[in-house]
């Protein structure tokens, strides 16, 4: 997936986002059928992710937190081919557990942005909270792409 068209290479932004934050758009309610739907994707066959009282396997939030740094990229209008970057490493920080029906929310910060030799590190982080602001999940990211012409 590639940003808008007119929008800026990431390489001629990269140390001016370090600290800037975009709240994700929409909220993500977590429901019965899609905790027991990504636990099957995963393979993930503990009986909390399939029998009630149902809790969401703990990278559930994985897919809502790259929509959001998709948002994010966009909402910058910077250019970036997220098909052409490597997701390095992940990290998670668990506040509670999610269950069915809670109302997601999700912050996210570009934290860092490194550029050796033809390649960047970019380090962006999650904040998912729920309805009352809480803290549920922090996840946080290292992603590297090339800085050549794409």
């Amino acid at each position: 997936m590639t940003a808008e068209e007119g929008a800026a290479p990431l390489r001629e932004l990269g140390d001016y986002l370090i600290g800037s934050h975009h709240r994700y758009s929409d909220y993500y309610e977590v429901g019965r059928e899609k905790i027991r739907e990504y636990a099957r994707a995963v393979q993930d066959a503990h009986p909390a992710h399939h029998r009630e009282p149902l809790v969401a396997p703990l990278t559930f939030t994985s897919s809502f937190g790259m929509l959001a740094v998709v948002e994010f990229f966009v909402a910058q209008r910077i250019k970036v081919d997220f098909e052409r970057i490597l997701h390095t490493e992940q990290r998670f920080v668990y506040h509670r557990p999610l269950q069915v029906g809670d109302r997601l929310y999700c912050d996210v910060y570009f934290d860092a942005y490194r550029e050796v030799g033809p390649s960047a590190t970019i380090v962006v982080r999650a904040e998912i909270t729920d309805v009352a602001g809480e803290p549920v999940q922090t996840i946080t990211a290292s992603l590297v792409k090339a800085t050549g012409s794409r």
